[in-house]
C-alpha cells in the first residue's frame, strides 16, 4: 500500500496502486489472448512466445538506436519485428548512422535478420507522418474488405508505411504473399511495396 499526501489536509492515506493493478491485469489479458487465439485457427500464426519475443526484440533495438550518441532529433526511425525479423524504415541523418543502425539492430540475440530500408535525409514533418498514419489506416481496411485471408484474419498482416512505400510482414504462404502485395500495389497513395514476409511453403 502507497500513502499518499492530501494537499488540502497535509495528511497522509493509503490507497491502493490502481495503475499496477490495471497494469497487471491488462497484460493477463493480453496474455491470456495470445495464448487463445492461436487455437481458434486453422492457419499459422506466431506464438505467444515468439510475440513477446519480437516485442522485446523491439524495444531492445529502439533503445540500442537511441542510446547511441550518434542518433538525435534529427533522426526518424521505424523499427518494426516479426519472427525475429527487424525492419528499419524512415530518415537518418548520414550514411554512417544508416549503417550503425544495423548494426545496432543485429547486436540482439533474438535478431534473425535486419532489413535496413532507411533513407539518409532530412527527418519527416509532421504532414509526412499524418500521411504515413493515413496510408497504413487505408491499406488495413482495403484488406480488411477483400477478405484475402481465411477467417478474414487481417491481424496476420503488420502493415507498416514510410514516405508513400508499403511494407508487409506476416507469414503467409507465397500465393497468399503475393495475393497480399497486387491488391496493396493497386492503392492510391502507394508508391513501392516491399514484402517482408516469412512463407510457410
Amino acid at each position: 500500500m502507497r500513502k499518499h499526501l492530501n494537499k488540502q489536509t497535509g495528511k497522509t492515506s493509503n490507497r491502493a496502486n490502481i495503475y499496477g493493478t490495471s497494469g497487471n491485469i491488462i497484460l493477463f489479458l493480453l496474455l491470456a489472448s495470445f495464448l487463445f487465439l492461436p487455437a481458434c485457427s486453422n492457419h499459422e500464426k506466431r506464438s505467444a512466445g515468439t510475440v513477446l519475443d519480437d516485442q522485446t526484440l523491439e524495444y531492445e533495438v529502439i533503445n540500442n538506436i537511441y542510446s547511441y550518441e550518434g542518433f538525435g532529433e534529427d533522426d526518424h526511425i521505424k523499427v518494426e519485428v516479426h519472427q525475429g525479423l527487424v525492419l528499419l524504415a524512415g530518415e537518418t541523418v548520414s550514411e554512417e548512422n544508416r549503417l550503425m543502425a544495423t548494426k545496432l539492430a543485429e547486436a540482439p540475440k533474438l535478431t534473425r535478420r535486419v532489413i535496413n530500408d532507411l533513407t539518409v535525409g532530412e527527418r519527416a514533418g509532421f504532414g509526412a507522418k499524418a500521411n504515413n498514419s493515413w496510408l497504413t489506416t487505408k491499406v488495413n481496411s482495403v484488406l480488411l474488405k477483400e477478405n484475402l485471408l481465411p477467417g478474414n484474419d487481417a491481424s496476420r498482416i503488420k502493415v507498416v508505411s514510410s514516405q508513400h512505400t508499403v511494407y508487409l510482414m506476416g507469414l503467409f504462404t507465397h500465393e497468399e504473399g503475393d495475393a497480399i502485395a497486387e491488391v496493396v500495389r493497386n492503392i492510391g497513395g502507394v508508391k513501392k511495396v516491399v514484402k517482408v514476409f516469412d512463407y510457410t511453403d
